[in-house]
């Protein structure tokens, strides 16, 4: 049965757009989309989170929750951006980093999943942090839930495994 839910997400994915190529695959769907915002081209992961014995998907909260991400406004990118620097730089305080520039230019995001209810970014800061991956959870009013630096050899964030509920 959740196969055919599946498939039907899909559809209403492909119809809308918001995603090139999206794929179904492992209960999840694959594509990638550009956040216009962030300049850049992203791998989106819309997770319905279908259990055996789920019957129903809510489409229209999912094409919510993408469409949102997806058209995030310059200014409510920049607030986010801002706080996952503040926050992680605020944590780290005397810690060594490799490389002292702005957090804020460093932050490269690459992917996104996408939840009924909240959205999961991964970014990249290269210079700073080389071995880790930057999580950002988002509500569904596109405010920071939760910051989390994990080690990249720790962590698959394709799974979508990492959703924390702080």
């Amino acid at each position: 049965m959740t196969s055919a839910l599946l498939d039907t997400l899909l559809a209403r994915i492909v119809d809308s757009g918001l995603i090139d190529e999206p794929v179904a695959e492992n209960g999840l769907i694959y594509g990638r989309a550009s956040i216009d915002a962030a300049g850049t081209v992203v791998t989106v992961n819309v997770d319905p989170e279908l259990e055996d014995d789920d019957d129903t998907i809510d489409e229209d909260a999912l094409l919510a929750a993408i469409t949102r991400i997806l058209s995030i406004g310059e200014s409510r990118w920049r607030a986010v951006i801002d706080e996952v620097a503040d926050d992680i730089d605020e944590a780290v305080d005397d810690e060594p980093v490799v490389e002292q520039i702005d957090l804020r230019d460093d932050l490269e995001a690459t992917s996104v999943v996408v939840f009924a209810d909240a959205v999961l970014l991964a970014f990249d800061a290269p210079k700073q942090f080389p071995d880790s991956r930057i999580l950002v959870q988002l509500d569904d009013e596109l405010e920071v839930a939760n910051i989390e630096v994990r080690d990249r050899d720790a962590l698959d964030v394709d799974s979508g495994d990492s959703r924390s509920t702080s």
